[in-house]
C-alpha cells in the first residue's frame, strides 16, 4: 500500500490517483490544489437528498428521453492539481468505462460542515472553469436552500428556500423542484410550506 510520503507535494492529479487506488471502498478524497482531504462520512440527510437526486433527475430523464444521466461517484479533474467528485452530477449518457470524466453538465453538492469552504468557494470558481458545465447547485441538509450559479446568469448566486421553487435547466429541459430534492425529508425542518 502507498504512502502519502510516496507522493510529491504538491501532489498532482496523477500521484492523487496512484494513492486514491490504495484506499478501500467507501473512502472519499479530493485532491484541492494539490491538496489531500478526506471527506468525512455523510449523514442520512446528506444521502437522502443525494437518492432524491438521482431519483427524480432519472424520472426526468427518461420522462423526456433526455441523452444525460444523473450519477454519484464519479471523479472530476478540474486542473493539473485539482481532483474532486461531486455528490451528484449530470453528464453526457453514453458507456463511460472509467470513475473519472470532464464532460459534465451540471455539478451538485449537499453541504457539510467539514465541507462548506470548498463548496461555496473553491469548488463554485474551479467548476465553472469547465466548458460543458451549465449549472452548479449547492444544497442544505438543514433547511430548504438551494443555492444556484448558472453559466447562462454569469455564475451569479440565486437562491431558492420555497419547496414550490424549481431549478431551470435549460439546456435539459428539465426542471427540478426543491420539493423533489427534500422529498419524505419536511418533517426534519420547521417549515410552513
Amino acid at each position: 500500500m502507498a504512502t502519502l510520503a510516496a507522493f510529491p507535494e504538491p501532489m498532482n492529479v496523477e500521484a492523487f490517483l496512484a494513492f486514491y487506488d490504495t484506499r478501500p471502498d467507501g473512502e472519499k478524497w479530493e485532491l484541492i490544489d494539490g491538496e489531500l482531504f478526506m471527506n468525512a462520512t455523510p449523514v442520512i440527510r446528506h444521502q437522502k437528498i443525494v437518492g432524491n437526486l438521482i431519483f427524480a433527475l432519472g424520472l426526468a430523464r427518461r420522462q423526456s428521453g433526455g441523452q444525460w444521466d444523473a450519477l454519484p461517484g464519479i471523479g472530476v479533474r478540474l486542473s493539473d492539481f485539482s481532483f474532486v467528485e461531486p455528490d451528484v452530477m449530470i453528464r453526457p449518457l453514453d458507456d463511460l468505462r472509467s470513475h473519472i470524466c470532464d464532460d459534465i453538465i451540471v455539478a451538485f453538492e449537499v453541504l457539510s460542515p467539514s465541507t462548506r469552504g470548498h463548496d461555496l468557494g473553491f469548488k463554485r470558481a474551479n467548476y465553472a472553469t469547465l466548458p460543458s458545465l451549465t449549472h452548479y447547485v449547492v444544497i442544505s441538509p438543514e433547511q430548504p436552500e438551494v443555492r444556484v450559479f448558472a453559466r447562462h446568469a454569469g455564475w451569479s448566486e440565486e437562491v431558492l428556500n420555497k419547496l414550490d421553487a424549481s431549478i431551470q435547466f435549460e439546456g435539459l429541459d428539465v426542471a427540478l423542484a426543491l420539493r423533489d430534492i427534500y422529498a419524505d425529508m419536511t418533517a426534519w425542518f420547521k417549515i410552513s410550506n
